[in-house]
């Protein structure tokens, strides 16, 4: 029987697996907005209103307050942090126009080989044996996908997923560091809000001002802050809410679920049907999964699987 700590986790996660397939059904049929419904226009409203509603939710002063105390290097590290905020969505949403949501999910799991590798390097922590053995598993099943499916012809957004997976396992590593001297409130609101303004910004230099013309409609602001308070806030203020309580053996058991239940948002949403060599790659990335699970977690894993789950991976 489910603890109640667990249930906000559950919602959480929940959350966080509808975001990739929302996102791309938004894209796909906006309806009457159009080319409004882009994925940099997305990526942008959703992070700004997200980064909005924690200001207005945990209080301006407060959060204000705290960013102005940090050093010089503090500010460096939370910069850093927040560029990498900006550009693993920015790529993921660029992968999903150009490859399939299973795909996404899948090829994402070779970031937690990354992570482990990168967490090896950098604190020392010694793999054991299952954690080995899963891991290669997890591996052999991204491989299943890099080189056996469909006949070798791998999509570009499959190349941007593995180039984000990257990104990603650098940006764990990092949140773990901004996390030791900045409060969850503040970094929520800088992760969410600046990494909008600054995806916006470089985007204007990239691709020139009209790249936002169809950004302002107001229909596509009230969609966007409904899908940022639903999917973004409410995802991270119940998953913060439940791992208060809940033993990390429990989050790490229940982050499991988030590929699967991403999987079964983009069947229903978007008719997504896993391939032969595509269901072949999740069941190995499904085996491998387990057996890591199988000790307990480290601290660093903890962190790991706590940042993971806000990107919605």
């Amino acid at each position: 029987m489910l603890k109640k700590s667990t249930f906000p986790i559950i919602i959480a996660l929940v959350c966080f697996a509808l975001a990739s397939p929302v996102v791309k059904l938004l894209s796909e049929r906006g309806g009457e907005l159009g080319n409004a419904i882009s994925f940099c226009n997305l990526l942008f409203i959703a992070n700004f209103c997200a980064g909005v509603v924690v200001l207005i939710s945990f209080g301006a002063k407060g959060i204000l307050r705290e960013l102005k105390s940090f050093s010089i290097k503090q500010n460096l590290i939370l910069s850093v942090g927040i560029v990498i905020a900006a550009l693993y969505p920015g790529l993921i949403y660029t992968a999903l126009e150009n490859t399939t949501v299973t795909n996404v999910v899948m090829l994402s799991r070779f970031e937690s080989i990354l992570f482990a590798g990168l967490a090896w390097v950098i604190y020392k922590n010694a793999l054991s044996k299952n954690e080995v053995i899963g891991l290669s598993i997890i591996g052999a099943g991204v491989l299943v996908i890099v080189f056996i499916k469909e006949m070798y012809m791998f999509r570009n957004g499959d190349y941007i997923v593995l180039i984000a997976a990257m990104v990603e396992a650098i940006g764990i590593i990092i949140s773990k560091e901004i996390l030791k001297f900045c409060s969850l409130r503040t970094f929520l609101f800088a992760r969410n809000f600046f990494s909008a303004i600054g995806f916006f910004v470089i985007a204007i230099k990239l691709y020139g001002v009209h790249h936002f013309e169809e950004a302002f409609q107001a229909n596509l602001w009230i969609l966007m802050a409904i899908y940022a308070l639903v999917i973004i806030v409410l995802g991270q203020y119940m998953w913060y809410k439940g791992i208060k309580s809940a033993s990390s053996d429990t989050v790490s058991s229940l982050t499991m679920m988030t590929p699967f239940l991403t999987l079964f948002f983009a069947f229903i949403l978007l008719q997504e049907i896993p391939s032969f060599y595509e269901s072949i790659a999740i069941g190995l990335i499904l085996v491998g999964m387990v057996i890591t699970k199988i000790k307990s977690k480290s601290k660093n894993e903890v962190i790991y699987q706590i940042d993971k789950s806000l990107s919605g991976g």
